[in-house]
């Protein structure tokens, strides 16, 4: 669907829009949805309208929800998680369709994958239907298609903020904040207010304050903060405590960690670059030669030829970063074949599609 269809009326919502993500570790208690929590984040919403703002809520717990059904047992571990989902995302809404309704509002339920949203045809799509549904006064309930293949919805969430031009991605957990060291280990950790750019060491802070609920944890929100932050949207990270917490952040006032925005606002069309750059923490590196650093400088495709050597033992489709012999940080990508193939591919052969990475100097040197 053509941007054209999107109606002024409904497009005017994007700039009013804040997408607040809500974590299963802050939803779902036991085998189903806490009321009280429900409650809290349908008031949430009400009190941003209240403001003159819409809200699309990303809602994670299905799988919670459907492993109280199905059981732990054995199969594959991805392929239980699937059904999981698949039997646990009527329960779900229903559960968060009731808690809007006491609220006096509709909500509507959107299951979406990365795909839906980074494609451009189908992004369109996407947005036409969510600003038309806000225009609509009803509320866009969106969770990742998990009965498809399991993922986070960290991530879909920034990708809808990015998609939409929102004015604001609230990712809304456990804990409240991003700390430069685990706070759970260390009673002096300071809680990072205010982050301008994302760099190699912020990185290294998440993964050691990482959350063990759900798929997502604080590595996955930093990843999220840089699709969305690098599209013009703003990103707060923090604690679930109250329906106040969206409306205080949009507010300005001290909320979480902000995380600025770097890019230009407004709908992306190179989505799909920062969901093969950022949708997974890297798992591997990949050393350029001088002739691969070029390309990575000039946006072009790297080959088999700009590729000096593999560090790491990773499968094809892995996320991975693109270092000088120094070490020093290129970019990030996705990565066509794996750590064995890579550096058996003939002269020539394409390694990485300018599509499929992201330079990391441009707004974010390397620390």
């Amino acid at each position: 669907m053509p941007e054209a269809e999107v109606s002024p009326d409904a497009a005017a919502t994007a700039s009013s829009c804040v997408v607040i993500k809500i974590g299963s570790s802050s939803l779902v208690q036991g085998a189903g949805v806490d009321a009280a929590k429900a409650d809290v984040v349908a008031a949430m919403v009400r009190r941003l309208r209240d403001e003159g703002l819409t809200a699309v809520v990303v809602a994670s717990g299905a799988i919670a929800l459907g492993r109280s059904t199905l059981g732990e047992g054995p199969g594959e571990a991805g392929t239980r998680r699937q059904v999981m989902a698949a039997l646990g995302q009527g329960p779900h809404f229903q559960a968060v369709g009731a808690a809007f309704a006491r609220q006096g509002l509709t909500c509507a339920q959107f299951l979406l994958t990365p795909r839906d949203i980074w494609d451009p045809e189908h992004g369109a799509s996407v947005r036409a239907a969510l600003l038309h549904t806000l225009a609509a006064g009803v509320v866009p309930v969106v969770n990742e298609n998990d009965a498809i293949m399991v993922r986070n919805n960290d991530v879909l969430a920034a990708l809808l903020a990015a998609r939409l031009g929102a004015r604001t991605l609230m990712l809304l957990t456990d804990v409240d904040g991003l700390y430069d060291r685990d706070p759970r280990l260390h009673p002096d950790a300071r809680r990072i207010d205010v982050v301008d750019a994302i760099t190699a060491d912020l990185e290294t802070a998440a993964t050691g304050a990482d959350s063990s609920h759900g798929t997502g944890g604080m590595t996955a929100k930093l990843g999220a903060a840089r699709i969305a932050t690098r599209s013009g949207v703003p990103t707060v990270i923090a604690r679930f405590d109250g329906a106040d917490a969206a409306v205080e952040a949009c507010r300005g006032r001290p909320r979480g960690t902000l995380v600025r925005a770097t890019g230009t606002a407004g709908p992306r069309e190179d989505l799909h670059s920062l969901w093969c750059a950022f949708a997974q923490p890297p798992g591997g590196r990949l050393v350029c030669t001088p002739d691969g650093e070029a390309a990575l400088a000039a946006r072009g495709p790297l080959d088999r030829q700009g590729v000096a050597a593999a560090d790491g033992d990773f499968p094809a489709g892995t996320v991975i970063d693109l270092v000088t012999a120094h070490g020093d940080l290129l970019a990030r990508g996705r990565v066509r074949a794996g750590a064995k193939e890579i550096t058996r591919l003939p002269a020539g052969a394409p390694v990485l599609h300018p599509d499929e990475y992201v330079s990391l100097l441009e707004v974010e040197p390397c620390p």
